[in-house]
């Protein structure tokens, strides 16, 4: 794997690797971005946070996305959603320089903004068809939540969804998607999984049909398509309880 991209500002290092197509973000070792720009499917975690749209009778036509890193579930949502109007919020704005140069993110409904997503949902009136919880910060080794997955996070996420909203809320582990799946008792509830990492995915679905229903919407679509485009997928989904 080839490093193209290193640099370190203010104490944090920032890499960008290659193998082949390929192209990986890593923040002070942490692994944040998988990217191809030749597969829609990566076979990993990003995969997780984008099929969710593919359940729903209709695709979103805005969405917003809460950690950006180097924006691999923005190009998968562009091509599976015949381009919706997106806002990502990113932390760190290296990562937002890293994905403009080196992960090709530069779409004309894209809107990309240097912010706490926490003091940005605070103040942002806007509504969206679908909301992907994905905020990380680098930790040790691996990325950390720098947001407590509470009963207050899951109300600032709900009162920003249309009423037919989808939120997709990616967990480090189980049980940290148990305690979020308390808060999710109204709508339809659906767990995500490969066998490659830990991470447990949720989708929330606040209204419309049943989790068999959504299941049945996905598998359709997902059959409808070449099987050169989904032969990388390593997904696992099922409806989850707490």
């Amino acid at each position: 794997m080839a490093v193209i991209y290193s640099k370190q500002v203010k104490g944090v290092r920032y890499e960008v690797r290659t193998a082949g197509a390929s192209r990986r973000l890593y923040t002070n070792g942490a692994f944040h971005t998988q990217y191809n720009p030749k597969h829609l499917f990566t076979g990993a975690v990003w995969d997780l946070l984008c099929l969710p749209v593919l359940c729903r009778e209709r695709a979103p036509a805005s969405i917003l996305v809460l950690g950006v890193a180097g924006g691999t579930v923005i190009h998968q949502l562009q091509a599976l959603c015949n381009s919706p109007k997106t806002t990502g919020i990113e932390l760190d704005k290296v990562h937002i320089e890293l994905a403009s140069s080196h992960f090709d993110l530069d779409y004309p409904n894209l809107t990309l903004v240097h912010a706490d997503a926490r003091d940005w949902l605070a103040t942002s009136k806007q509504k969206f068809d679908c909301i992907i919880d994905d905020i990380f910060v680098h930790g040790e080794s691996d990325p950390e939540r720098p947001v407590n997955l509470d009963r207050r996070w899951f109300r600032q996420l709900k009162s920003q969804l249309n009423k037919d909203g989808l939120l997709i809320q990616n967990h480090i582990d189980h049980e940290s998607a148990k305690q979020a799946a308390g808060f999710m008792k109204q709508g339809s509830l659906l767990g995500l999984q490969t066998d490659k990492y830990e991470n447990l995915v949720l989708a929330w679905f606040r209204s419309g049909p049943g989790g068999k229903r959504l299941q049945s919407n996905l598998e359709s679509r997902l059959t409808a398509m070449p099987r050169a485009v989904t032969s990388r997928l390593r997904s696992d989904v099922f409806r989850f309880s707490a």
